[in-house]
C-alpha cells in the first residue's frame, strides 16, 4: 500500500470516530437535558402543590380535627423548667381548644319597678370552642345560657279543703298504672301532705342566651411578653323578661259553664306579660393575655350594636276550683275545676341595642393542656330593651340591663 492510501484510510477512520463521538455526545447531552427538564417541572409542581396546598389551609375558614397534629396528652406532666425554656410564642396553644365555665351574674330589675336598683343573682353556662392555625388567626365560637335569676315574691294560701285524707290514708279513686288520686286537681300538693294555691308575683325573671362567632388574628408578643388577639365578629341575644302577678279569691260563685248552682269556690287569677327581645348585629373585641410561671392572666372585651326584635305578649287564667254547697270542710271533694284564658294581647317593635361585655380571668396551668380558672364577667346592655309589663304606662321598650360576676370553669389547650 501506498503512503497515499494509507494517509487517506487514516482520515477517514479519524473522520468517522469524530462523527460518531459527536452524535454520541449530543445524545447524552440531549437526555441529560431532558431528565433535568423534567427534574425541574416535577420540583415546580412539587412546590406549586405545597405551596397551593398551604394557601388553601390558610384561607380556608373550618379544617380537619386532625390538621394539627394532636397528640391527645392532655394530662402530661409539666414542670417548672419547661416554662422556663419556652418562649411566650411558644406557649400560646395552637390547633383545637374548649373551654367551660359555671357562671354567676347578678341581674339588674326592671326599670320603673319596686327597688329598681336591686340586683338578684342567677346562675348559667359558659362554653368556648375554636381553634387557632400556625399562620396565628383562627375562629372562635361563644355560647352563653343564663336561666335565671328567676326572682318571685309571693305566699302559700291554704285551699278550703285544706288537705285530701284519702290521698294519706291509701283510700279513694286512684289510676290503676301509678296509684295516684284522681283527678289531679283532688292531689294534695306534690312534695307536701296539703293543699294550697302558690301565689307568686315576679321580681326579676329573665331567660338569656348569647351566641356570638368571630375571627381573631394572634399578634406579634409585647415586650414583656403579653399577647393581644384581635377579633371581628356576629353575636345573637335572646333575651326574655316574664311579668306576673296572680290574686286569690274564696266565696260563693257559679262555676264557668253555669252548669252548677252557685257554691263554694276559689278563683286563681293570674296575669302574664312575657317580653322577647331578639338581637342581631356585629362585635369588636380584643383578648390579652400573659403567662407568669404556671399562671395565665388574660383579659377580654367586646363592643356590640344590634337591632332589636321586640314582642311582648299579655295573658290572664283564671283558675275556678268549685266545691259546691255554701261550706266546705277539711277533706272535701272537688266538684269541678275550671281554667279560663283570655285573649293574649300581642304587640311588635324594633329597637337599637348597644353595649359591651367584658371578661378578665386568672388560669392555673395543671398539666400541659388542661387549666383551672376563675374570674369575673360584666355583660351591659346599655338601652334597646323591652321589660316590664304591656299595659303598664311606666314600661319602656328602651331600657337597659346589667349581668355582673364571677366565673369559675377548666379550659383545655387554651
Amino acid at each position: 500500500m501506498s503512503v497515499r492510501k494509507l494517509a487517506l484510510a487514516i482520515t477517514s477512520r479519524v473522520n468517522n470516530l469524530r462523527a460518531h463521538g459527536i452524535t454520541t455526545s449530543r445524545l447524552a447531552l440531549r437526555s441529560l437535558a431532558m431528565a433535568a427538564s423534567i427534574s425541574g417541572s416535577t420540583q415546580v409542581l412539587l412546590v406549586d402543590d405545597c405551596s397551593a396546598q398551604d394557601q388553601l389551609s390558610s384561607h380556608t375558614p373550618f379544617q380537619d380535627p386532625f390538621a394539627f397534629d394532636p397528640d391527645f396528652r392532655w394530662f402530661e406532666p409539666i414542670y417548672q423548667a419547661d416554662f422556663e425554656d419556652i418562649k411566650p410564642k411558644k406557649r400560646a396553644n395552637r390547633g383545637w381548644f374548649a373551654t367551660y365555665d359555671r357562671l354567676n351574674l347578678y341581674a339588674s330589675r326592671p326599670e320603673g319597678g319596686p327597688d329598681e336598683s336591686k340586683l338578684d343573682s342567677g346562675w348559667g353556662n359558659r362554653y368556648d370552642i375554636g381553634y387557632m392555625l400556625r399562620e396565628d388567626s383562627g375562629w372562635l365560637m361563644s355560647y352563653i345560657d343564663m336561666s335565671g335569676p328567676g326572682k318571685f315574691e309571693g305566699f302559700d294560701r291554704e285551699r278550703l279543703n285544706r288537705l285530701n285524707l284519702d290521698q294519706l290514708t291509701g283510700g279513694g279513686t286512684v289510676e290503676p298504672r301509678f296509684g295516684l288520686i284522681v283527678p289531679r286537681t283532688d292531689r294534695n300538693n306534690p312534695g307536701f301532705n296539703t293543699r294550697f294555691a302558690a301565689i307568686r308575683n315576679s321580681q326579676n325573671v329573665i331567660d338569656f342566651d348569647s351566641f356570638e362567632l368571630n375571627k381573631t388574628w394572634r399578634l406579634e408578643p409585647y415586650h414583656y411578653g403579653g399577647m393581644l388577639e384581635p377579633m371581628v365578629g356576629f353575636r345573637y341575644m335572646k333575651f326574655d323578661d316574664l311579668f306576673q302577678r296572680m290574686d286569690y279569691d274564696a266565696g260563693l260563685f257559679s262555676d264557668p259553664t253555669g252548669a252548677l248552682a252557685p257554691g263554694a269556690a276559689e278563683i286563681v287569677t293570674t296575669e302574664k306579660s312575657r317580653a322577647q327581645n331578639d338581637m342581631f348585629g356585629a362585635q369588636l373585641g380584643f383578648r390579652y393575655f400573659k403567662f407568669q410561671d404556671r399562671f395565665r392572666y388574660s383579659a377580654e372585651m367586646r363592643t356590640f350594636a344590634m337591632a332589636n326584635f321586640q314582642c311582648n305578649t299579655l295573658q290572664t287564667t283564671e283558675e275556678t276550683t268549685y266545691y259546691g254547697g255554701t261550706t266546705v270542710t277539711t277533706g272535701d271533694d272537688v266538684l269541678g275545676y275550671f281554667i279560663n284564658n283570655t285573649r293574649p294581647l300581642i304587640r311588635d317593635n324594633q329597637e337599637f341595642v348597644f353595649g359591651f361585655d367584658a371578661r378578665a380571668e386568672v388560669s392555673y396551668q395543671i398539666t400541659k393542656m388542661i387549666e383551672l380558672r376563675g374570674g369575673f364577667q360584666l355583660i351591659d346592655i346599655a338601652q334597646g330593651l323591652w321589660r316590664g309589663r304591656l299595659t303598664d304606662p311606666s314600661t319602656r321598650t328602651d331600657q337597659q340591663a346589667l349581668f355582673v360576676g364571677g366565673t369559675f370553669g377548666i379550659a383545655l389547650n387554651r
